[in-house]
């Protein structure tokens, strides 16, 4: 309310711009996109687009089956959530200088990946043998991938930053987290994080290796993203989704409970408990903040294994202005 109020005076004194009616926004029902999904309960990017003078419609999509920086890629959404840090990554690479061009419009949370194992003689990544199978969400792109490349740089040296490769195999966090617990099939180690990975812990029969905060320390694993021309074009509307997130990140913060059924309701058939997401909500190592955090270092992995060709020498480079005066890295 506070917030609506004085950019309701900040829109007086200029005259609106030529902002969309509609804006569509693509939320994948991911517990790192959880201040998307607080801002569309609430409302949050209509009020604040209203108190600066853009009335607006949001439509909001879910991916249709795809990755949703496709979706952005081509025209089908102006704004979507990815809830894989590096495939952003590769994506502002792929695009970067390009008419297609694409950044972040701000972070959204940042947690673990935590590496777990139901195989007891796995304690560390040493420990791992080639009859081992790790699930992790993309081979070479996503955090988890890359992070045990960054993790086998740090064990062997960076010649052999691709030891662990042929261990891996791509597996969707659900599919993944069945397969762990019933112990069948190729897998017995899973690279992933809250929620599946809460639940895998809860397993006597699984036990924790490490985390992607060991290996690289605390880091955003998802963020907003929009396309340069359609930021270009609507700068006061995307200035308005950076305030409903902060708004957001503000009400997890101080209302846990209302926004773990926020997300239980958006994922019906996903099977969580209000009270277990509260408690996860609560965790010291998951928070939700616009700043992204972790990214410079990443990006500069990226590029040393020639994953991407561009590598910026700072993380602002990779986001819009809106954000450019928080404590980002």
């Amino acid at each position: 309310m506070i917030c609506a109020v004085l950019l309701l005076g900040l829109a007086a004194g200029r005259p609106a711009e030529a902002d969309p009616a509609v804006v569509r926004i693509v939320v994948p029902i991911d517990l790192a996109a959880l201040p998307l999904l607080v801002a569309a309960h609430d409302r949050l990017i209509e009020k604040l687009a209203e108190a600066r003078a853009i009335p607006v419609t949001v439509q909001w999509l879910t991916p249709n089956g795809g990755n949703p920086l496709d979706q952005l890629a081509s025209g089908q959404a102006d704004i979507v959530a990815t809830t894989d840090i590096a495939a952003f990554i590769a994506a502002w690479d792929a695009h970067s200088g390009a008419p297609t061009e694409i950044r972040g419009l701000a972070g959204l949370a940042r947690m673990p990946y935590l590496l777990l194992s139901r195989n007891p003689a796995i304690a560390t990544i040493r420990d791992f043998s080639a009859k081992d199978r790790i699930a992790v969400p993309a081979l070479k792109l996503s955090v988890p991938a890359i992070m045990l490349e960054m993790a086998a740089v740090d064990e062997w040296g960076a010649a052999h930053y691709d030891r662990l490769d042929p261990l891996t195999v791509a597996r969707g966090s659900q599919e993944a987290d069945t397969a762990l617990h019933a112990g069948k099939g190729d897998i017995d180690a899973d690279f992933s994080r809250a929620p599946y990975a809460n639940d895998e812990r809860a397993d006597p029969t699984i036990h924790r290796v490490m985390d992607s905060f060991d290996i690289a320390g605390p880091h955003s694993v998802s963020a907003v993203v929009t396309t340069a021309q359609f930021r270009d074009a609507n700068p006061t509307l995307c200035a308005a989704v950076v305030d409903a997130l902060t708004g957001a990140d503000a009400s997890i913060r101080e209302h846990r409970g209302s926004a773990a059924e926020i997300f239980v309701d958006a994922a019906k058939d996903q099977g969580f408990a209000v009270e277990e997401l509260s408690d996860m909500l609560g965790d010291p190592d998951t928070s939700f903040d616009p700043a992204p955090a972790g990214i410079q270092r990443l990006v500069a992995f990226m590029h040393q294994i020639g994953r991407i060709q561009h590598n910026p020498d700072s993380w602002q480079q990779l986001f819009f202005p809106e954000i450019y005066k928080l404590p980002g890295s």
